[in-house]
């Protein structure tokens, strides 16, 4: 097996502007958790070439505990003119390049929650389909949640 370094996406950071958690009683770590993710895109009118991968993302057992985050990965692309290319750097690659910071960072959350919900590890997610793209009036409404 061999490697290579992708150049033509950049990976730029992951931003977590929303972070909201409650707790009505202590997790035992048996009942179901949910997981919920609802990534969107956003395209700056005036950059080309960055975007933005937003998603939403809810962590939650009934009449237990909730954990509800927004993470804004931040991306450019280095000339890439094949839109096929760039749709699916977008709609596969940029979720799943954010996904394991999202997923270790409500690992860490919740392990610094001591015995209230215990460490949670989210499963691996998969990403298929068009991402649907916000304006950017959406945008700015989705860092104010």
């Amino acid at each position: 097996m061999s490697t290579e370094t992708q150049i033509k996406l950049k990976f730029i950071s992951v931003d977590f502007p929303v972070v909201n958690f409650n707790s009505e009683k202590q997790f035992s770590g048996e009942e179901e958790i949910s997981v919920n993710i609802e990534p969107k895109v956003y395209f700056p009118k005036d950059d080309a070439n960055h975007f933005k991968i937003i998603q939403e993302v809810q962590v939650s057992v009934e009449n237990t505990f909730n954990i509800f985050i927004i993470a804004i990965g931040n991306f450019q692309f280095n000339n890439v003119d094949d839109e096929k290319l760039r749709r699916n750097f977008v709609n596969l690659n940029a979720p799943a390049i954010m996904f394991p910071y999202i997923r270790s960072f409500i690992s860490t959350l919740t392990s610094n929650l001591g015995n209230v919900t215990g460490t949670l590890n989210i499963p691996p997610q998969f990403f298929k389909g068009e991402l649907p793209v916000i304006s950017d009036e959406d945008f700015e409404n989705n860092n104010e949640k």
